[in-house]
């Protein structure tokens, strides 16, 4: 079922998020936390202590240029020393920091690199009184201290507020990371309600198949059982009421021979019904009997090759009569080339018989029916080309929506004419065909006739294999057996 594989699916993917999302949030918060704790606070700690580095060498230069204190250059040169340290440290912060911080920074580098400039007097080897001539000018340049201290300042608010942004970084990702591990975990809970329930209902249809299977079983058990008792009953009843029947026609036959001595015309009128009545009894019992054969599977065939132009022809000519008897002309135009069947010659003759004889009663007067014989492709329904006969009428044709009903038993398109028929002819006929290994179907366009069409399988062998040699001759005695 494609809803509970998607539905399992998508647990699967639910229960992986819920391992997935937790570890990429906490390696995200984890690089955040990395950028404050190993590169924003570090860095403001090099701040202060640049600051108070300038702070250290404008004191000491004071110093220097009020009292020429030695202790107070070295002083400077010390702090000189410490920021000159500091400096490209800080620089590499600022530089994986970046935007608002590194300019801050470059601000910051270059006014203490002005400072420096401007104060920047080599002290070595000289007195006291000539350092304080040299620094009379300092006090002016304490301005640019000043302003490198400012500009140190501004770089540490930058920091914070990068500082600041990373911390709500890291509190944006907590609480996104927190609602999609909550939100999958519903949907896992709900998918696995889903599944919960989806198996339950394939349950409860597997239930409910299992009863209709073994309803449907214990149907074909009894189908088959009536059909069997059905086939027995019409042999049966076929059986016994053929013999008094046949027996019946034989005295009809006495009666129009004479033996009971000369009849009037009248009397020869009434026995001459009595026996035709008596043939469509035992025609009906005939098909019945088939009919049964055909659904116990003991309607056999006997498969000889086979010339199908001659068997159409011999068809034709078998109703000839009763198609000019009727009005119609009835036509076998020969085939350009022989088709060769392996079929059984008697069952086709049926077959065609029923076709044929339902086009003279069915055609009003006058009609043309035409029995053809030729080679045609199968199409999307049957694979390759098949021996091919058709009985094509000039009739009132078929509804479309009866063309199937009327292979049906005991079914008749035009109940309430006077035409006989008992509607078994059809339903023999394509159970005949398809024991043939073929088929029985029809086209129409109604007002302008019907194509009722055979299918045969095609053989250009001249002899059966001895394997089907063997089949048909057990056949022969089985069928033997059947009519005896």
């Amino acid at each position: 079922m494609w809803l509970g594989r998607l539905v399992s699916a998508f647990v699967l993917l639910a229960l992986a998020a819920l391992v997935v999302v937790p570890i990429l949030v906490q390696r995200r918060v984890d690089d955040v936390r990395a950028r404050v704790e190993e590169v924003a606070d570090p860095a403001r700690t090099l701040v202060r202590r640049i600051q108070f580095d300038l702070s250290r060498e404008a004191a000491a230069l004071l110093l220097v240029s009020t009292t020429g204190a030695p202790e107070a250059m070295a002083e400077y040169h010390a702090a000189r020393r410490d920021e000159e340290a500091q400096f490209p440290q800080l620089e590499a912060y600022a530089e994986a920091l970046g935007g608002e911080v590194l300019r801050e920074f470059r601000r910051f580098q270059s006014l203490a690199a002005q400072w420096q400039a401007r104060v920047s007097v080599d002290t070595t080897g000289v007195q006291p009184a000539s350092v304080v001539a040299a620094l009379a000018n300092a006090r002016e340049e304490l301005r640019l201290a000043n302003q490198g201290l400012a500009a140190g300042n501004q770089l540490d608010e930058a920091l914070v507020r990068e500082t600041r942004r990373n911390r709500e970084d890291i509190r944006r990702v907590e609480r996104f990371g927190l609602q999609v591990t909550v939100a999958l975990g519903a949907l896992a809970l709900l998918a696995a309600a889903t599944v919960t329930w989806l198996s339950w209902r394939v349950r409860q249809l597997a239930t409910v198949a299992t009863l209709h299977s073994e309803e449907a079983e214990r149907a074909l058990a009894e189908t088959a059982r009536a059909t069997e008792a059905r086939s027995h009953l019409l042999r049966g009843v076929s059986h016994d009421v053929k013999n008094p029947l046949g027996a019946a026609r034989g005295y009809a036959e006495l009666l129009q021979q004479g033996i009971k001595g000369e009849l009037s015309p009248e009397q020869a009128k009434f026995v001459e019904g009595i026996r035709r009545s008596i043939d469509g009894a035992l025609s009906i019992l005939a098909d019945l009997l088939d009919l049964a054969r055909a659904d116990s599977g003991g309607l056999h065939v006997e498969r000889v090759p086979a010339e199908l132009g001659r068997i159409a022809r011999d068809a034709a000519e078998d109703h000839r009569a009763a198609a000019r008897a009727a009005g119609h002309v009835l036509e076998c135009p020969a085939p350009p080339d022989a088709v060769r069947v392996y079929t059984d010659p008697q069952r086709v003759r049926q077959v065609l018989g029923n076709l044929v004889s339902n086009a003279i009663k069915y055609t009003p007067a006058p009609g043309r029916i035409t029995v053809r014989v030729e080679q045609a492709d199968g199409g999307s329904a049957r694979e390759g080309v098949w021996a091919v006969l058709r009985v094509i009428d000039t009739g009132p044709g078929i509804p479309p929506e009866q063309r199937e009903a009327i292979f049906d038993e005991f079914t008749r398109l035009h109940d309430g004419t006077q035409i006989q028929g008992h509607g078994l002819g059809l339903a023999i006929s394509r159970r005949v065909a398809r024991l043939l290994g073929g088929d029985l179907d029809v086209s129409s366009v109604p007002g302008e006739g019907a194509i009722f069409t055979l299918w045969l399988p095609l053989r250009d062998e001249d002899e059966p294999p001895a394997s089907a040699r063997a089949e048909t001759s057990q056949r022969m005695g089985a069928h033997t057996e059947s009519t005896e």
